[in-house]
């Protein structure tokens, strides 16, 4: 499979130029523009998360355990003291960091369910949940990270899949293709937790209306045909005219 630097890398170009894109039509600001880009760097690497010593998996639960340990230590901010909110805090943290990350371990296999189309949309239903509940970001905005999200994720599927068949090397196809890009993993039970999952999540997500009234209309599509190439000279410079190169 591909490495964590070609998962990063390659991530960065497609959420790079998608959110060009999205700049150019003036569907994002630079703040839009930033979320949705880091969106597809994190969604490059998250399909690692069910390997045991990946650094997506630790820093993934470095994450949940701060979040987590923060949210329990506010519920509790009015009734407890500052000592017994650090205790709580730091038994939060070492929980989801230890106990949790144990137990995520032992129950998963690298190439498992996570390593599926549908589990990209679990996380990119988590990003827009997060963002909209949790931050009280727009529905618009909300959504587009998610989905960049889960542009990142099929990066990084479709890269482990060329990878299987050493398009760059001798040896033919490797075993493991076809284990990257699927709609399910062999246990039935697992599949059908995430799709259940998966629609209990999207219950609690932000209306899509705005982002795709937003992002989805003919003014759009009209802007992306009219900017795609300068329609003078390249980033203004007279002897890149276009006119002066046409036969």
């Amino acid at each position: 499979m591909a490495g964590f630097d070609v998962h990063v890398s390659v991530a960065s170009v497609v959420g790079g130029v998608g959110v060009t894109i999205l700049m150019g039509t003036g569907q994002a600001d630079p703040q839009i523009a930033l979320i949705c880009f880091f969106a597809t760097m994190i969604g490059g690497v998250l399909p690692d998360v069910d390997a045991d010593e990946s650094i997506p998996l630790r820093l993934a639960f470095t994450f949940f355990a701060l979040l987590a340990s923060f949210l329990v230590m506010f519920s509790h901010a009015d009734g407890y003291s500052i000592l017994e909110l650090i205790v709580l805090w730091l038994l939060m943290f070492l929980f989801v960091r230890l106990v949790v990350l144990e137990l995520f371990t032992r129950t998963t296999s690298h190439r498992g369910i996570f390593h599926s189309l549908p589990a990209g949309v679990l996380f990119a239903c988590v990003t827009a949940i997060l963002l909209s509940r949790l931050f009280h970001h727009s529905a618009k905005l909300s959504w587009l990270a998610g989905l960049f999200v889960l542009l990142g994720y099929v990066v990084h599927l479709i890269l482990d899949e060329l990878y299987s068949l050493k398009l760059l090397g001798a040896g033919g196809v490797s075993r493991s293709f076809g284990s990257a890009f699927k709609l399910y993993s062999n246990n039935i039970w697992v599949t059908s937790a995430l799709y259940a999952a998966i629609a209990v999540l999207f219950l609690f997500t932000p209306s899509l209306t705005e982002m795709v009234d937003a992002v989805f209309n003919q003014a759009t599509w009209n802007a992306v045909q009219t900017r795609w190439v300068p329609t003078g000279a390249w980033f203004g410079l007279p002897f890149l005219s276009i006119s002066s190169q046409s036969p």
